[in-house]
């Protein structure tokens, strides 16, 4: 008698939004962004310092990281001649991929050989595709012409993934001390997320100017201390919503004046409705 084994799927992806390879040239910055779907930055070849939430990393060629939903993430390119990316965001889901969350990998000869093989099986579909007059070519524009393509990208992606669970290093935070101060004021906005820190009570706590603090703020999240933490409380109020917690009692935890005006800004950020977010992943 034959003895089935079900296939446990750890993870699954679902939609993809963005595929790509990018250059950008030294000093080049990529603003502050989250989104409530998954970004992975991958370093072909160059130097960037990549910011997620709180934290900094100095990454190399062939270091890669995965910003989660609603994770607030910049770059700015900081090798000479500038750096080579590969850039994709998608929604996924599975038990293994919160292991993927607030991590750095380095990868491994077999791990590159994975991107090298899905980047072949991509160019060689890619190619075929009219470039349009921008002159930028997507290579999610295969979905909508050949079969099988969509299946074969999600397939490669999720073996590189649980490659990297499997057996990737991590890479540390950094250590430079604007990098410690960053941190160090984001876990003050953290803990104090039910009400509204100033600019100057910021300062005091990280030992800086105002101006420094700013400056800090602009260079690893690219917007303002108020607009981050409206992010920060709106990442707070998914997660809220997720447990159970009802929209009026997210809005009073987290400082908001009224009701309508937390529900408002949580569209505006997320483009969802608090309420459709209750007991849902964002």
């Amino acid at each position: 008698m034959w003895l089935a084994y079900p296939i446990k799927e750890q993870i699954r992806i679902t939609d993809m939004y963005s595929f790509f390879e990018v250059h950008f040239d030294e000093g080049y910055e990529f603003p502050g962004e989250a989104h409530n779907f998954w970004e992975c930055v991958y370093i072909i070849e160059g130097d960037a310092c990549v910011s997620g939430n709180e934290r900094v990393y100095n990454l190399t060629h062939g270091s890669i990281i995965f910003h989660k939903p609603l994770e607030l993430h910049k770059f700015i390119v900081t090798g000479q001649g500038g750096a080579d990316f590969l850039i994709f965001s998608f929604s996924a889901e599975g038990p293994m991929m919160p292991s993927l969350e607030e991590k750095v990998f380095e990868l491994s000869d077999s791990q590159r050989s994975i991107i090298a093989s899905m980047l072949s099986f991509i160019h060689a579909r890619a190619e075929r595709m009219p470039t349009p007059p921008t002159g930028y070519c997507s290579y999610l524009e295969p979905f909508q012409t050949l079969p099988t393509y969509s299946q074969m990208l999600a397939l490669y992606l999720q073996q590189l993934m649980l490659s990297l669970i499997e057996a990737g290093e991590v890479s540390s935070v950094s250590s430079a001390p604007d990098a410690v101060i960053f941190r160090r004021a984001i876990r003050y906005l953290n803990d104090n997320i039910h009400r509204q820190p100033s600019v100057p009570e910021i300062a005091r706590y990280s030992n800086v100017s105002e101006a420094s603090i700013k400056r800090l703020f602009d260079k690893y999240a690219g917007i303002g201390i108020h607009k981050y933490l409206l992010k920060l409380k709106m990442k707070a109020a998914a997660e809220l919503l997720q447990n159970g917690e009802s929209v009026s009692g997210v809005a009073e935890r987290l400082g908001f004046n009224s009701q309508s005006y937390f529900s408002r800004a949580f569209k505006r950020e997320t483009g969802l409705m608090p309420s459709g977010l209750k007991g849902n992943p964002p």
